[in-house]
């Protein structure tokens, strides 16, 4: 069984340490952030936190934290995608594990417009729509190797800038192919 420990978002299986999709992405993207204080980082870090957390719990019925003008506008942007695309939440927050090799936990499973779709919420100022891409086909691929289902019918970015209203954008996923070759090309690297 795999482990999460939040300090560090380290995966372990029977106490080893499994790479996560961050840390493959991270190897894809390697100079994505590397112009951005960590100090700037970190609060953008914090508000997506506090917006991911407060659409799981708007989805739980439970009461929200306590949140500014700005984390309150993204939660309506989120309320008005979700009735503009009758947005039904499966499941939140779930990790995956791929044949030991990464692990993850994607943000939701929803029914859009009647469709099944794996989604990512994300509350950056841009929508780097290539890493997304990669992000989701690695969840999915994750998600039909541990569960044995065909391919979601599409992946989706909820998109949550705090400047601009919220909309939905669809991803194109990676082959299966080209992703099994960039986790062989990661661990032919991984230290």
């Amino acid at each position: 069984m795999v482990e999460f420990i939040e300090d560090g978002h380290i995966y372990l299986l029977d106490g080893v340490i499994i790479p996560s999709v961050s840390e493959i992405l991270h190897f894809i993207f390697p100079d994505k952030y590397s112009n951005v204080p960590n100090y700037i980082l970190n609060a953008k870090a914090d508000y997506g936190s506090m917006i991911h957390e407060s659409i799981e719990r708007l989805e739980n019925n439970l009461f929200l934290p306590k949140l500014d003008y700005i984390q309150e506008a993204s939660i309506e942007q989120y309320k008005k995608l979700k009735n503009q695309y009758k947005i039904k939440v499966i499941t939140q927050e779930q990790m995956i594990n791929y044949q030991d090799k990464y692990c993850g936990r994607f943000d939701m499973i929803a029914e859009i417009n009647e469709e099944y779709c794996l989604c990512d919420i994300k509350t950056t100022a841009e929508l780097d729509q290539e890493y997304l891409s990669w992000q989701l086909s690695f969840y999915e691929l994750a998600y039909m190797y541990m569960f044995g289902t065909t391919y979601f019918d599409k992946l989706y970015a909820i998109w949550l800038p705090k400047k601009g209203l919220g909309k939905l954008v669809e991803i194109k996923r990676k082959s299966t192919q080209e992703l099994k070759q960039k986790l062989e090309e990661f661990y032919e690297n991984y230290s």
